[in-house]
């Protein structure tokens, strides 16, 4: 038997599991004809630098000293922009250093950067290893929100790099053309949904249980799961709430970062909003089941947002929950073209509300969009099938099919 061949994926977080897409893929490879190493970044000194997620996928863990300092000497968000910036410029640097070295000694026949920050130590590495390259631009990230720190640096790198790599992979097809326009691409990248693995939808009655632990019996759910920030139009999805009918209540779940730290101070006296605290991923899906609606909102204050590529609505189809969302080019095209859901401008919370109440009072057109979010989630939007797309041109960069 040959021996395996193996890919070096580099991501800029504690763990792979912040990024689903890397995660799904990882598995996905190692229990093909690859070993997997992938390699974080921490502060976190209970975290195990080593870890067996399964055979043929291992995660090593960087310890970055410079990180836990700024950390404990700043806080994980400085107030002061330039305190932010001497944090983000120091571990950085650190970043690179460590990722280089040990990236070489990983001895991959493959590496992948996972967002921009890691493509310059991966091209690095991967070029003094004469093996190729393949970016991963899960987002636009010089222009993730209006104020990106150094885009300037970002974006003259990304122009830099991502035309000498083999392939760039994107999980949007208009960020796709962004990319090979701007960056000067030899091709296309590839496109590769967000789509999780095929999850058979689950019959879940937990949040009702939760609520009725607090006394709350709503005829329907909406529920938010993710990050809770400005960016995602919070304030106008719980202005919306004023608008709902009586017994639809709003489920917020997730986490965010200053005002949103406590969200409840910023929803006051709703009566028909309850925040509930991140769930685990592994049980997320038990939450989303037992709602009734998923909505999902980018504010469009940057390309990224407008050209968003957001893994949660394939969540919320996954578990048969039609979608109220932005109508934006991209987004939109899945959720009207493929009739799972609403699109509604997210700046306006009557026109939210309105689309959430015309889906609960109208049973045989939300049953509709509910069957197709479950057939297509069955037989398209799902990573086995993004996965083949993957594999395919891994095995044409590494010249497997020749073999």
């Amino acid at each position: 038997m040959s021996q395996k061949r193996k890919i070096c994926m580099v991501v800029y977080l504690p763990s792979p599991t912040g990024l689903p897409p890397l995660y799904n893929s990882a598995l996905s490879f190692s229990q093909e004809e690859f070993e997997v190493e992938v390699i974080c970044i921490t502060s976190d000194q209970s975290l195990p630098r080593y870890e067996k997620v399964c055979e043929g996928f291992v995660i090593i863990r960087l310890f970055s000293w410079t990180l836990k300092f700024f950390n404990d000497l700043f806080g994980l968000s400085p107030n002061s922009t330039i305190k932010a910036a001497i944090k983000y410029a120091v571990t950085y640097i650190e970043f690179n250093i460590k990722v280089i070295w040990s990236a070489i000694r990983s001895n991959a026949d493959l590496y992948e950067a996972h967002d921009l920050p890691t493509l310059l130590p991966v091209y690095i590495s991967a070029v003094l290893k004469r093996k190729p390259i393949v970016y991963h631009a899960h987002e636009l990230f010089a222009e993730m929100h209006q104020k990106v720190r150094f885009a300037g640096f970002w974006k003259f790198l990304e122009r830099s790099l991502a035309a000498r790599v083999a392939i760039v992979v994107t999980p949007e097809e208009n960020r796709s053309r962004i990319l090979y326009k701007e960056c000067g691409l030899k091709e296309m990248p590839l496109t590769v949904r967000n789509c999780p693995p095929f999850t058979a939808p689950v019959k879940s009655s937990r949040l009702r249980e939760v609520l009725a632990g607090q006394n709350i019996y709503p005829q329907a759910i909406v529920l938010y799961q993710g990050l809770f920030d400005d960016s995602r139009c919070l304030h106008e999805l719980i202005k919306a709430a004023q608008f709902l009918n009586e017994k639809i209540l709003l489920v917020l779940i997730g986490s965010g970062f200053h005002e949103w730290e406590t969200p409840e101070k910023i929803i006051g006296d709703f009566k028909n909003i309850v925040v509930l605290p991140r769930a685990p991923y592994t049980e997320l899906s038990l939450y989303t089941a037992s709602a009734d609606i998923g909505v999902l909102f980018y504010r469009n204050n940057c390309r990224n947002n407008y050209y968003c590529a957001p893994n949660k609505v394939y969540e919320y189809m996954m578990m048969g929950l039609p979608v109220i969302t932005n109508d934006y080019p991209g987004i939109a095209l899945l959720v009207k073209g493929e009739r799972v859901g609403l699109c509604v401008d997210c700046e306006k919370p009557a026109e939210i509300a309105a689309a959430i109440n015309h889906l609960v009072e109208n049973p045989k057109e939300y049953d509709a969009m509910k069957n197709n979010c479950l057939a297509l989630s069955k037989n398209t939007y799902h990573w086995e099938n993004e996965f083949k797309k993957l594999r395919a041109k891994y095995r044409e960069i590494l010249h497997l099919d020749k073999q």
